[in-house]
């Protein structure tokens, strides 16, 4: 296979079938927010056997589903036609979270958004796409396993099985090949997935350092809060200039605001950069356009623009992770006693880690988003230190509590999507239910209320919704 001046690249047998129309949104997903996932396939094994060759008959490794047509077994392939087929599910070992760091995952569907060069080794066809594999984990890069909200393919398979003599052939010629690929690549047999990739990014004896430097970048999600906004950056630029060789760069995402916000910032701050972040995608949308600006430094902050680092915050911080080299992050404390989410919009956070760990999940339209970025760090195996005797000053927007009706309306479909990603279906729909009956509750104390009403009804409708669409995500193809 020749590489591609592509940005997104997706490389499919000839007998392979897209059969989900929301197959391309979910792979652009995966892309844009994880840029360590090289390689994505939709089956595939987290750990290769000595045998190299993953069998889909071995539950112990293999994992994802796709559709699939077979040959009937039984009286029935002996009475029918010889070219008989019956559609079949192959559903292998569940998930959860957008997809599975795997070894390698099968060629019939493979999909990237690196151009690493391609290969054909080993002279043959069936250990290209184990090769492939192994060469972007050598790249530094990660092969994962969709987790596929709903099937995205139909696997139709060969047409003509083969003889006897072709398959003793076939075999001879396999196992000389198999021993080549133990000689090139055998330090990637018979070890896990998550293992190799700790190891490959160091993780296990600390994480590695800058050898161009250390750089700051702090990003601030504003809307609507000149005030906040100005008070925030008077109290860190001058923490970020008095860090000795670090280089800082500050970026505010102005979250389409309509006052006089951005032109105060520049004003005031000519050394800030200043961007526009989409007014539909929400604080975590926010927080992602400040991070591609900024790239992966050596150090991380993330901050909403109510927040106000307290005299020598910034310098603990980076101290702290100066000294603890395998400490991913510091979490500084907040004066705010409402602030009871350890997450990572008040944590200084090394800049490899976002790249390994991924950006925000922009899904998340209101809340939940550092919630979900901690949980996917602590599943790669980093761990974060608190730091009181670093604070952070939290200012209120002026706006009280949501709670009741209000405080549902806000939260439903993220309460509903964070359990549906982390713990699986199953609890997500139990949730599903209690907020059924909590939207009837509220419904009924609030029925004189016209406009409540019509907000518990359409926050339960999205929840019909993302509920509707996790109970078929094994859905029978609609185009057979």
């Amino acid at each position: 296979m020749e590489a591609s001046t592509a940005y997104y690249k997706i490389y499919l047998h000839q007998d392979l079938y897209l059969v989900h129309r929301d197959l391309l949104s979910e792979l652009l997903y995966l892309f844009r927010t994880y840029p360590r996932l090289g390689l994505v396939g939709v089956e595939g094994a987290t750990r290769l056997p000595a045998a190299v060759l993953y069998s889909v008959n071995n539950p112990l490794h293999c994992y994802g589903r796709h559709w699939t047509f077979r040959r009937p077994g039984g009286l029935s392939s002996l009475l029918g036609p010889a070219n008989r087929r019956r559609l079949h599910f192959n559903r292998f070992r569940s998930f959860i979270g957008d997809y599975l760091p795997a070894v390698v995952v099968d060629g019939f569907f493979m999909a990237t958004q690196y151009d690493l060069p391609w290969t054909s080794p080993l002279g043959g066809f069936e250990l290209y796409d184990k090769v492939r594999a192994v060469e972007f984990i050598a790249g530094g890069l990660e092969v994962g396993i969709a987790r596929q909200q709903m099937t995205w393919c139909l696997h139709w398979g060969s047409l003509q099985e083969p003889t006897l003599q072709q398959r003793m052939r076939r075999q001879s010629d396999l196992q000389r090949k198999v021993a080549a690929f133990r000689q090139l690549y055998g330090g990637h047999i018979g070890v896990q997935a998550r293992k190799l990739y700790a190891l490959r990014r160091g993780t296990e004896g600390g994480l590695g350092k800058d050898p161009a430097g250390e750089h700051l970048g702090v990003v601030i999600a504003a809307i609507n809060g000149r005030e906040r906004l100005i008070r925030s950056l008077r109290a860190m630029l001058p923490q970020c200039e008095g860090l000795n060789e670090v280089e800082y760069k500050v970026v505010v995402v102005d979250s389409a605001t309509s006052d006089s916000t951005v032109e105060a910032v520049r004003q005031e701050f000519p050394q800030v950069t200043v961007v526009a972040s989409p007014a539909s995608g929400g604080l975590a949308g926010a927080f992602n356009v400040g991070l591609r600006e900024l790239g992966f430094p050596s150090f991380l902050l993330v901050m909403r623009d109510d927040a106000e680092l307290s005299a020598g915050t910034l310098a603990r911080m980076v101290s702290y992770l100066r000294e603890h080299p395998s400490t991913a992050g510091v979490v500084a404390s907040r004066i705010d006693p409402d602030g009871t989410i350890v997450g990572t919009t008040r944590a200084l956070v090394r800049g490899e880690v976002f790249f390994d760990v991924g950006l925000y999940d922009d899904r998340f339209s209101s809340c939940h988003e550092d919630r979900d970025w901690s949980i996917r760090a602590r599943r790669k195996g980093y761990t974060f230190a608190y730091l009181p005797e670093a604070r952070v000053l939290h200012h209120h927007r002026n706006q009280p509590r949501r709670v009741g009706p209000a405080g549902f309306v806000e939260r439903a479909l993220d309460d509903l999507w964070l359990a549906y990603k982390h713990t699986g279906r199953r609890r997500a729909a139990l949730l599903y239910w209690v907020q059924r009956m909590r939207a009837a509750w509220l419904a009924l104390r609030w029925r004189h209320d016209r406009e409540t009403l019509r907000q518990i009804s359409e926050a339960m409708a999205q929840t019909n919704e993302l509920y509707r669409r996790f109970r078929e995500e094994n859905r029978r193809p609609q185009l057979l």
